[in-house]
C-alpha cells in the first residue's frame, strides 16, 4: 500500500482535539451568590474526577471520523498485477468514408477487408463498426454475432466529407469508456496527411487500445482538381459577368488542360490552361448566357487524365435578375441625399440597385410594388396617407431606412417608427466641434465590415429614446444612439440619427460610406443570405439570431427535406452533408440555390509519415495507470478513497445520533459534552 499525498497523515495530530474536549473541557463551575464565606472551611479541591473519560463510544466515533477523513485525503492506493489483454476485448472496424475514398473503389475495398473480421465476433468479443469523415458515427448497434457485424459493415456508404482522424480517436475513447472494455481498432483508410489534426494530442487512444492500420491505397496519386471557383452570385448584365477558377495539381507534372464553363448542363465556353509542375493556374470566363432566375453552373476539367475524376469539377450557382428597385423619398429642398446614395451603390455594387427618387411632399400614395426597400431622407410630419402606406408595407415584410435631420428633429416623434425624439443636437464652436461613434455592434450584418466608422464626424445628431422596441447598434461617447434597428411586424427599420446630405455629417464623403451603404442595402433588401459555393460540412446561414421563428425549408439534391419541422423554425444554419445543389426557401418568399462541393484538401493524396503512424499506435500502450512488466503484466492501482469517505459519513451520522441521545436525555455542558442532570458538575 502507498500514499499519493502522505503529508496529509501529519494531520492525525488533530485527533487530540476530541480528547481535549472530552477530558479537559467537560467541567464547568457555575458561580453561586452567597452572603458570606466566613463559615466555609478553606481546602484544596481535587480535579481528578473531572479528568476521567466518561463517554467512550462518542469519543471513539469522533476519533474514527477524523482519522478516516485524514486517511482519505492522503490518497492511499493498493497495487495489483493484471495480465495485459486479459478478459474481454472489443473489435472496432473504423472505415474511412471521406471524399478521397471514392477513388478507384477504395471504399468498397475497405468494406471487403472489414468483413473478414466477422468470424471473430461473438458475445465475449463484440464488434462495433464506425464510419468517419469530418465526424465519426457508430453504424448500427454493438454486434455480438457475425451476421449483425456484416450488416453494419455493408451499411457504410461513401461520403463527401473531409477526413478527420481526431474524430476517430474521439469516438474510440468514448466506446472504450462506455463499454468498459479494451479495444482493438482496425482502421481502413488511405492515410491522407490532410486528415491529421493540428494537435497530435487529439489522436490519443484509450488505455490498452491496439491500432492496426489497413492501407487501402498504398501509393500517392498524381491528381488535377478544380481547386476553387469565384462566381458572380447575382448578375444583371450577362455580357459582363465573370467567373474565375483556380486549377491545381498535386504531385503532377507540367501540363496543359482544357477547362470548360458549364451552365445548366450546357458547355458555354472552354479554354486551355497551362498548369505548372505541382502548381496551380487561374482561368477566367467573361459573359454568361442565361435567363432570369437561378442557374446551376460548374467549372470542369475535360481532359484531367488522372485516377480521381470526382474532383475534376466544381459546382456553383448564379442568379440573373433585374436591378433591385429602391424608392427614396426626400424633402423637396434636399437634392444631395439621392445623389450620394446613387453614387455609393453604383460604386459598391454596379447595376445591382435602381433608385427611384421622389419628393415626399408630393407623394401620398407611393407605388410599393416590387420595391426592395424604402429610404426616408429626413422626414418631418408625413402625410397621414403616406405614413399609413409605409407602415403597412413594413408590417408585411418590407424594409425602410430612415435618416433623421433637421426636419425630423423639429418633431416630437420619428415618422413611421414612432420613437420619441428628445432633441436635435448641433455641434457648437464653443464646445466639441463634432461627435463620433464610440461603440457599435460589430457582429451586426450592417456594421460587421464597416471599418473606420468611428472616424466619421457628426455635426448634427437627433437624440431619440430607443425605448423597448428599438435596438441601438452604434452610439456616441455620451450614449446618444446614432444607428438603431427596429422591428415592425415582419419588416425591418434601420435608423440613422443624422442626415444623408453631407450637411449634418461627413459620412457621404468618408471611405466607410461605400461598404456601409452596400451592407445596409443588402440587409434591407434581404440579399445577405449565403449563395454560390460552400464546402460540404460548412454552415449555410438560414436566419440571423434576431430573426423570428418563421419556417425555412431546405431541399437536398434529391429534392428531399433536410430539416425537421422543429429545425425549420429554430435552426440558424445547416451544413450540407453531400455534394450537389441545395434549395433554401425562406418565409419571406425568397428562394436561394446553394452549391456544395467537397473540401479540396481531400484532393491531396500526400500520405502520413511512418514515424507519425508509429507514434499514434503507441498512444494506447502502455496503459495510462501503470507500467508494463517484461512478462506482459501491468501494475494497476486501486484507491479505496470513496470507501473511506463512506465510513466518514457513517461515523458522523452515528456520532450525531449518539450525541443527541446524551444531549436530550441527560443534559450537556458548554462544549457539547453531555452531563448527567442533577450531578455536581451541572450544579
Amino acid at each position: 500500500m502507498g500514499f499519493l499525498a502522505p503529508w496529509f497523515l501529519g494531520a492525525a495530530l488533530l485527533g487530540g482535539l476530541p480528547v481535549w474536549l472530552h477530558l479537559l473541557q467537560q467541567h464547568k463551575t457555575t458561580p453561586i451568590r452567597f452572603s458570606s464565606l466566613m463559615f466555609f472551611e478553606k481546602r484544596t479541591t481535587t480535579s481528578t474526577r473531572q479528568r476521567k473519560l466518561k463517554y467512550y463510544a462518542l469519543l471513539a466515533l469522533r476519533l474514527l471520523a477524523l482519522l478516516f477523513l485524514i486517511f482519505a485525503f492522503s490518497q492511499p492506493y493498493f497495487e495489483r498485477k493484471v495480465t495485459a489483454g486479459g478478459g474481454k476485448r472489443m473489435t472496432v472496424a473504423a472505415i474511412d468514408n471521406s471524399f478521397s475514398m471514392r477513388r478507384g473503389g477504395a471504399i468498397d475495398a475497405a468494406k471487403q477487408q472489414a468483413l473478414a473480421l466477422a468470424s471473430k465476433i461473438n458475445a465475449a468479443e463484440p464488434g462495433v463498426v464506425v464510419a468517419f469523415g469530418s465526424g465519426a458515427r457508430e453504424i448500427g448497434q454493438k454486434a455480438e454475432d457475425a451476421t449483425t457485424f456484416r450488416n453494419n459493415v455493408n451499411a457504410v456508404a461513401a461520403g463527401d466529407e473531409k477526413t478527420a482522424y481526431a474524430e476517430l480517436s474521439r469516438i474510440v475513447r468514448g466506446l472504450s469508456e462506455a463499454h468498459r472494455m479494451p479495444v482493438d481498432v482496425h482502421l481502413y483508410t488511405d492515410l491522407q496527411k490532410t486528415g491529421m489534426p493540428a494537435r497530435f494530442a487529439d489522436l490519443q487512444l484509450p488505455a490498452e487500445a491496439k491500432l492496426e492500420i489497413h492501407d487501402i491505397a498504398p501509393k500517392e496519386l498524381a491528381n488535377f482538381t478544380v481547386e476553387s471557383v469565384t462566381p458572380p452570385g447575382r448578375i444583371f448584365d450577362t455580357a459582363k459577368a465573370r467567373v474565375r477558377a483556380t486549377i491545381g495539381g498535386f504531385q503532377t507534372p507540367k501540363a496543359i488542360k482544357t477547362v470548360a464553363l458549364v451552365v445548366d448542363g450546357k458547355v458555354q465556353k472552354s479554354k486551355p490552361v497551362e498548369i505548372p509542375e505541382k502548381g496551380r493556374a487561374s482561368v477566367e470566363f467573361i459573359g454568361i448566357d442565361s435567363g432570369y432566375g437561378f442557374h446551376k453552373g460548374e467549372i470542369r476539367i475535360d481532359d484531367a487524365g488522372d485516377s480521381f475524376a470526382n474532383d475534376d469539377r466544381m459546382l456553383f450557382s448564379i442568379e440573373r435578375s433585374d436591378p433591385r428597385r429602391i424608392l427614396m423619398l426626400h424633402s423637396a429642398r434636399d437634392s444631395r441625399s439621392p445623389i450620394y446614395m446613387r453614387a455609393a451603390l453604383d460604386a459598391a455594387v454596379p447595376n445591382a440597385y435602381q433608385i427611384d427618387a421622389a419628393a415626399m411632399e408630393s407623394t401620398s400614395t407611393p407605388n410599393l410594388q416590387n420595391v426592395s426597400f424604402v429610404i426616408l431622407a429626413d422626414p418631418g410630419n408625413l402625410n397621414a396617407t403616406l405614413e399609413s402606406a409605409l407602415k403597412d408595407y413594413i408590417s408585411k415584410g418590407g424594409s425602410i431606412l430612415i435618416a433623421a435631420g433637421s426636419l425630423a428633429g423639429a418633431t416630437n416623434k420619428l415618422a413611421v417608427s414612432g420613437l420619441t425624439i428628445k432633441e436635435s443636437r448641433l455641434a457648437s464652436r464653443s464646445g466639441e466641434m463634432f461627435q463620433s461613434i464610440a461603440s457599435k455592434e460589430p457582429l451586426h450584418p450592417v456594421l460587421e465590415r464597416t471599418l473606420r466608422i468611428e472616424a466619421v464626424k457628426f455635426y448634427q445628431v437627433v437624440a431619440m429614446d430607443p425605448g423597448t422596441t428599438a435596438k441601438v447598434l452604434a452610439k456616441t461617447a455620451d450614449a446618444t444612439p446614432v444607428i438603431l434597428e427596429q422591428r415592425l411586424g415582419e419588416g425591418r427599420i434601420l435608423i440613422l440619427a443624422s442626415p444623408l446630405d453631407n450637411l449634418g455629417n461627413n459620412l457621404p464623403l468618408h471611405p466607410t460610406f461605400l461598404p456601409l451603404a452596400e451592407k445596409a442595402a443588402h440587409y434591407l433588401a434581404r440579399q445577405e443570405e449565403s449563395t454560390g459555393v460552400v464546402s460540404v460540412g460548412h454552415g449555410v446561414e438560414l436566419r440571423t439570431a434576431t430573426e423570428r421563428a418563421a419556417a425555412v425549408e431546405v431541399l437536398d439534391p434529391k429534392g428531399e427535406r433536410v430539416l425537421t419541422l422543429e429545425q425549420s423554425t429554430k435552426a440558424t444554419s445547416f451544413a450540407p452533408a453531400a455534394e450537389g445543389y441545395y434549395e433554401v426557401r425562406r418565409a419571406t418568399g425568397r428562394s436561394t440555390l446553394v452549391a456544395a462541393n467537397a473540401d479540396r484538401r481531400e484532393s491531396d493524396f500526400t500520405r502520413i509519415e511512418e514515424e507519425t503512424i508509429a507514434l499514434w499506435k503507441s498512444t494506447g500502450e502502455p496503459a495510462a495507470d501503470g507500467p508494463r512488466s517484461a512478462s506482459g503484466e501491468r501494475v494497476e492501482r486501486r484507491s479505496p478513497w470513496w470507501w473511506l469517505l463512506l465510513f466518514v459519513l457513517l461515523f458522523t451520522l452515528a456520532e450525531g445520533v449518539l450525541a443527541s441521545r446524551y444531549l436530550f436525555g441527560q443534559g450537556s455542558s458548554e462544549f457539547g459534552e453531555p452531563v448527567a442532570v442533577g450531578s455536581k458538575e451541572a450544579a
